[in-house]
C-alpha cells in the first residue's frame, strides 16, 4: 500500500484515537505551557515568546513516543485487518508506555551526538526516529534502537523528509501566530493585551499537539514498510 494512502486511511479511520494519544504523549508540554503566566511587562512578554518556541522545539521528543502509540493502528491498516477503535486505543496506550524508556534512551544518544558535533546529532535523530515503532516486536531496549537504525538506513531520505517537513510546518504555524501578537506594545498595555502572549504560547503547543499525529503516522508507516510482519 502506498505510504500516502496508508497515512490517509489510518488518520481518517482513527482521527479521534490518534489525537487522544497525541494529547497523552504531549502531556508534559501541555502542562508546562499552562504554567506560563500572563507577562507584566515587555521583557516578560519576550520571555513568554521564547518559552513558546522552546516548547515547540521540544515537541520532537514526544513525537518519537507518539510513533510507538500510532504504530499498532498503522500496522492493522497495512495488514488489511483494521482494528476497532477500542483495540486501536488499547494498542496505542500500550505502545506509548512501551516507547517511553527506549525513546528516552534515543534522545540521550542524540544529545550526546549533538554535544560532540551538531551534524552527527541530527543524523542520529533521523536514525532513531522509528524507535517507538520497534518496541512492540518482543525484543529488548538496545534491539529497538538497532532495529530503528536498520529500518531507517534504506529509507533515510524519506524519514528525514518527514521530520524536516514536520519541523517546517510547526515553525511556520508558530511564526504565523506570532504575527498576530500586539507588537509593538503601547506604553501602558492592559492585562487583556498582555494575555495575548500567554494565549500565543498555549495555541502554539496545542497546535503542534493536534498536528503531530500526521508525521507520527507517516513515520510508523515507514517502520511498517521496513518490517511488514512486525
Amino acid at each position: 500500500m502506498p505510504l500516502t494512502l496508508l497515512l490517509a486511511r489510518t488518520y481518517l479511520r482513527y482521527a479521534v484515537v490518534v489525537t487522544l494519544l497525541s494529547a497523552l504523549a504531549f502531556t508534559p508540554l501541555l502542562y508546562l505551557v499552562t504554567r506560563v503566566p500572563v507577562p507584566a511587562d515587555i521583557n516578560q512578554a519576550h520571555g513568554v515568546v521564547r518559552t513558546a518556541w522552546l516548547l515547540v522545539g521540544c515537541a520532537l521528543v514526544p513525537l518519537l513516543v507518539l510513533v510507538g502509540g500510532v504504530a499498532p493502528a498503522v500496522r492493522s491498516i497495512a495488514e488489511g485487518a483494521p482494528a476497532s477503535q477500542l483495540a486501536a486505543l488499547r494498542g496505542g496506550l500500550a505502545g506509548l508506555v512501551r516507547s517511553v524508556v527506549p525513546c528516552a534512551i534515543a534522545v540521550c544518544a542524540v544529545a550526546i551526538g549533538a554535544i560532540a558535533l551538531a551534524i552527527p546529532g541530527l543524523v542520529l535523530f533521523v536514525l532513531l526516529a522509528l524507535t517507538g515503532a520497534q518496541t512492540g516486536r518482543g525484543r529488548g531496549l538496545s534491539a529497538a534502537l538497532a532495529d530503528s537504525m536498520a529500518a531507517v538506513r534504506p529509507q533515510f531520505a524519506a524519514v528525514a523528509i518527514v521530520i524536516v517537513v514536520s519541523v517546517l510546518v510547526a515553525c511556520g504555524g508558530v511564526f504565523a501566530l506570532q504575527l498576530h501578537l500586539p507588537v509593538p506594545l503601547p506604553k501602558t498595555p492592559t492585562i487583556d493585551l498582555m494575555a495575548n502572549f500567554r494565549l500565543f504560547a498555549l495555541y502554539a503547543v496545542v497546535g503542534v499537539t493536534l498536528v503531530a499525529p500526521l508525521p507520527a503516522i507517516a513515520l510508523a508507516a515507514l517502520a511498517t514498510r521496513a518490517h511488514p510482519s512486525a
